[in-house]
């Protein structure tokens, strides 16, 4: 009696990937995040770094619209919300949530946006808010200013500043 014995094939298509492929795909693979993630951190950051100009630029234009309105107003004088009165002259919770002129008002900073908080940068850390005003000596003229910076070392936007003036 004859035994058969079934036959051995060398049909590659029904074996998968043979190991030098798999490791050919993962070394692609690796090549190709090296450039994406590198890639993508550096748009992140930029986004943040405008998100923050964004942010004080929203300060910026609620301040002066808060100018205006008191400017209008009968009986009231056209000022900014007054500068912080911390060291380094930061927008904190505690500015934010003190009224700015108690004799008119219990409206404090952050009651100016519709958010009810002031924006902040990416880092969630306040930004850096000083106001002044100056006299024209020779026309008498008082020019109102104000400074919006990100003094955060580890913002993006880190030393970016505006100063304005009415």
């Amino acid at each position: 009696m004859k035994v058969t014995h079934p036959k051995k094939t060398d049909d590659k298509s029904a074996a998968g990937f043979t190991m030098m492929e798999l490791v050919v795909t993962l070394a692609l693979m690796g090549i190709l995040f090296s450039f994406a993630i590198p890639a993508y951190n550096g748009v992140s950051e930029e986004m943040q770094g405008k998100r923050n100009v964004a942010n004080m630029q929203t300060i910026r234009e609620t301040f002066f619209h808060y100018f205006y309105r008191m400017h209008q107003q009968r009986g009231r004088v056209a000022h900014f919300p007054p500068s912080p009165d911390n060291e380094k002259k930061v927008m904190d919770d505690q500015w934010s949530s003190t009224p700015m002129d108690s004799t008119l008002s219990d409206q404090a900073p952050q009651n100016l946006f519709s958010t009810g908080e002031l924006p902040k940068n990416a880092n969630n850390s306040p930004f850096m808010y000083v106001t002044w005003n100056d006299t024209n000596q020779v026309t008498g003229e008082v020019m109102f200013y104000i400074k919006i910076e990100d003094i955060d070392e580890d913002s993006p936007s880190f030393g970016k500043s505006f100063t304005y003036s009415i």
